[in-house]
C-alpha cells in the first residue's frame, strides 16, 4: 500500500461498561434518557434466559419493560413490520430500546426505534446500492426512498455474542425478503442510533455454544484485519485492530473450546468491540464483508461463517497491496511478520476453531456464483477495499471458494 496519510474523525462515543453482571445494572443507564424499556431480542437469547435476570431488576427497579424476541438471525423486512407494531402498541413516550443479543438484535433494534418515531414499518429507510456502466458503486443510488424527519428512539446495547460489534455504530443490515427469489441486504445509517450506553457483560455469552462463538470470533478477526488494511485505514484505528487480533489469536480457541472460560469469554468481548471501534473509525471494512454479505443473504448462513470462508482467498488477492500490513497482522497473530505467514496463521486458526468451511458447504453450486457476484460489487464495504476488484476478479474468487 503506497504511504498515505488519511483524513479520519472520531465521533463521540458511547458511554461503555464492562465486567461482570453489569448488565443488571440497566435500569441506572436507562433513566437519563427515559422512564421505560422496550426490550429486542430473539427467541433463542430470551429462551436461554438470558432476559430474565435482567427484566427482573428493572421490575425492582419499578420501571415499566417489555420484551419482543421476534429477530430472525438475518433479521428482515417481517420483522421490522413486527417490532414496529410492537413499540407502538408499548408507546413510544419515554421509551429507551434496549439491544440484547448479538448483531442481528442490535441491526434491527437500531432501525426499528429509527422506523417507529417517522411513521414507518417498512425498509423504505434503508437502500441498496446499484451499479454504473463501469461495475462501480453508482452514488447516485446511495439514498433510501423515505428520509428519517424525527430522530431515533435512543438505544442501549448489551451485546451477548462477541463478533459484530454493531453496539459500536449507528449503522446496520436488514434483509428485503420482498423478492422471493432473490434476497438482498439493504443498508441504513443513522449516526443518531449510535447506542447511548454499551454494557459488556461477559456472563451473558457464557452459553454460547462453540459453533457460534468461532463464527463471532473470525468476525471479530476479519473486522480487525479489514480495519488494518483499508484504504481508510488510520493510527487511531491501527492500534485497536491489531491489538483485537492479538487478543483473538490467544483467546478464541479457549473460548471455543471451553465457553465456560470467563476470561476468554471477557477479552473476546473486548476484542470484538475494538475492532467495532477500529472499523467505525473510518468507516472502514473491504471485500470480504462485501462477499460475505450476499452469501447471509442469499443462502442464509451466519455473518461470522461467511466472512472466516472467505477471508483467505481475499487476503490472497489483496497480499501484495498490502504485503506491510498483512506482515503487522502475522506479528500480532504469533508468528511470523510475513504477509503469507499471517494467511497460513488465519487459516490454521480457521481449522482449529472449525470454520474453515468451502463455499459449497454454506449451500452453494457455481449457479449462485453470478448473483452472489453481483450483489458483491453493489456492497458498499467493497468502497475501502485495498485492491479493488473487476466482475470477473469477484467470480473468480467466489468460485475458488466453493
Amino acid at each position: 500500500m503506497d504511504p498515505v496519510i488519511n483524513t479520519f474523525g472520531l465521533e463521540p462515543m458511547s458511554s461503555t461498561v464492562s465486567g461482570p453482571n453489569v448488565a443488571a445494572t440497566l435500569a441506572q443507564y436507562v433513566s437519563p434518557h427515559g422512564t421505560r424499556a422496550f426490550i429486542i431480542t430473539d427467541a433463542g437469547v430470551n429462551g436461554a434466559g438470558v432476559v430474565k435476570p435482567i427484566t427482573d431488576a428493572l421490575t425492582t427497579a419499578g420501571m415499566k419493560w417489555q420484551v419482543f424476541d421476534q429477530v430472525s438471525p438475518n433479521p428482515t423486512d417481517l420483522n421490522v413490520v413486527a417490532g414496529v407494531a410492537a413499540i407502538n402498541k408499548f408507546g413510544l413516550d419515554g421509551t429507551v430500546v434496549v439491544l440484547i443479543g448479538g448483531g442481528s438484535v442490535m441491526d434491527c433494534g437500531k432501525y426499528i426505534a429509527l422506523a417507529a418515531p417517522n411513521g414507518v414499518d417498512h425498509v423504505g429507510l434503508a437502500f441498496a446500492p446499484e451499479l454504473d456502466a463501469n461495475d462501480r458503486i453508482d452514488f447516485s443510488t446511495l439514498a433510501p426512498k423515505f428520509s428519517a424527519s424525527k430522530p431515533g428512539l435512543p438505544t442501549i446495547a448489551i451485546p451477548t455474542t462477541s463478533g459484530t460489534a454493531s453496539e459500536t455504530n449507528g449503522a446496520g443490515l436488514i434483509t428485503d425478503t420482498s423478492d422471493p427469489a432473490h434476497h438482498r441486504k439493504l443498508l441504513f445509517v443513522n449516526p443518531l442510533l449510535r447506542p447511548r450506553t454499551i454494557l459488556l457483560d461477559p456472563t451473558l455469552t457464557v452459553g454460547m455454544p462453540a459453533k457460534g462463538t468461532a463464527a463471532c470470533g473470525m468476525d471479530v478477526l476479519t473486522h480487525a484485519i479489514e480495519a488494518h488494511t483499508s484504504v481508510k485505514s488510520n493510527p487511531y484505528g491501527d492500534a485497536l485492530a491489531l491489538h483485537a487480533i492479538r487478543l483473538v489469536a490467544k483467546y478464541l480457541p479457549i473460548a471455543v473450546k471451553n465457553g465456560a472460560d470467563l476470561e476468554a469469554r471477557a477479552n473476546m468481548q473486548i476484542a470484538s468491540h475494538l475492532a467495532g471501534r477500529a472499523f467505525s473509525s473510518g468507516p472502514q471494512l473491504g471485500m470480504v464483508h462485501a462477499l460475505g454479505h450476499p452469501i447471509s443473504g442469499q443462502l442464509h448462513q451466519a455473518h461470522g461463517q461467511t466472512l472466516a470462508t472467505m477471508l483467505p482467498h481475499v487476503m490472497r488477492f489483496n497480499r501484495d497491496v498490502v504485503a506491510e500490513r498483512y506482515a503487522n497482522v502475522g506479528e500480532a497473530l504469533g508468528t511470523e511478520v510475513d504477509p503469507d505467514a499471517a494467511i497460513a496463521a488465519v487459516e490454521k486458526l480457521s481449522a482449529t476453531v472449525g470454520t474453515n468451511r468451502k463455499l459449497s458447504e454454506l449451500g452453494a453450486t457455481s449457479d449462485n456464483i453470478g448473483a452472489l457476484t453481483q450483489d458483491a460489487l453493489r456492497d458498499l464495504t467493497i468502497l475501502t477495499t485495498p485492491r479493488y476488484p473487476s466482475r470477473g476478479e469477484v467470480h473468480e474468487l467466489y468460485a475458488k471458494a466453493l
